[in-house]
């Protein structure tokens, strides 16, 4: 097996031949794989939708795929800018409007449905594994059929619409703790990268090191103000060494000084006299 991006594993099971390649999602593939999710989820929702079968709307359609083509951007754009965390939350909040819309258009204002699809993205967004979003999913599935079987929810709500909407939490939870997990994943991929960075200036003598023209923008802002404060360092010790010269050329001068002073004072003072003189 192949430990992929975000703690997923992707690949052959275990004893398969050792000439069988496992296939490895990296980060953006793995992003849109999820946003493919979404738009299934949304899919589905519309087709199986009361509102729409009374009054047909083309609207949502056209937005869903727009939403998947947009995905599709992100996915083979090589623009690196487009990996930076102002443009990774403005995906995240296109994302979430587009649902929201999307439920709107599938079900009207539901309230309960609303409350819950926020409720269902504040706590994937708080969990730690990716695979905790499915406790999240289940937990928001089971509240939901509570509310149902008392009739406070979808009081003629279908049962294959009952059971889309908990496919659908389960896919947005699941969907937040990816998105959650890739921004803790990259923090904690810059932080490892800034160690790495000043150890090795530290080891080139304090030369900074060369940024390539592709690279991540986060990744070469941290590089810069690692470089920064290690050419801060290096000049404070050049500072500090340049001063101990100075403290060292002064202590020389002022021990000459007292040697010739000590002899000037042994070559003037009166020799004693002996008894037989």
């Amino acid at each position: 097996m192949i430990k992929g991006p975000l703690g997923l594993y992707f690949g052959p099971p275990r004893g398969y031949p050792s000439g069988v390649k496992g296939i490895a999602l990296d980060d953006r593939t793995t992003a849109f794989a999820f946003r493919g999710m979404l738009f299934l989820a949304m899919a589905s929702m519309l087709a199986h939708s009361q509102r729409q079968e009374r009054v047909f709307e083309f609207a949502p359609f056209l937005l869903a795929g727009f939403h998947l083509l947009t995905s599709l951007f992100l996915w083979k754009a090589a623009n690196p800018k487009l990996n930076s965390q102002l443009a990774q939350s403005v995906a995240f909040l296109w994302d979430i409007g587009v649902v929201a819309c999307v439920m709107y258009f599938s079900e009207g204002f539901d309230d309960e449905l609303y409350g819950m699809f926020f409720l269902v993205i504040f706590m994937s967004a708080l969990m730690t594994k990716v695979w905790h979003g499915f406790l999240v999913g289940a937990v928001a599935s089971l509240l939901y059929a509570g509310m149902w079987s008392k009739g406070k929810v979808g009081a003629e709500l279908p049962l294959t619409n009952l059971l889309l909407r908990f496919a659908f939490f389960q896919v947005i939870a699941f969907f937040t703790a990816v998105m959650a997990a890739r921004v803790r994943a990259r923090d904690e991929r810059i932080q490892k990268l800034e160690m790495r960075l000043a150890l090795q200036k530290l080891a080139n003598g304090g030369w900074g090191i060369k940024l390539a023209e592709d690279v991540d923008p986060d990744v070469a802002k941290s590089v810069r103000a690692v470089n920064a404060v290690m050419d801060n360092l290096a000049r404070a010790l050049e500072r500090v060494v340049a001063q101990n010269d100075e403290l060292r050329s002064t202590a020389n001068a002022a021990l000459l000084q007292l040697a010739h002073e000590k002899e000037r004072l042994e070559a003037e003072a009166p020799r004693p006299q002996t008894p037989a003189e």
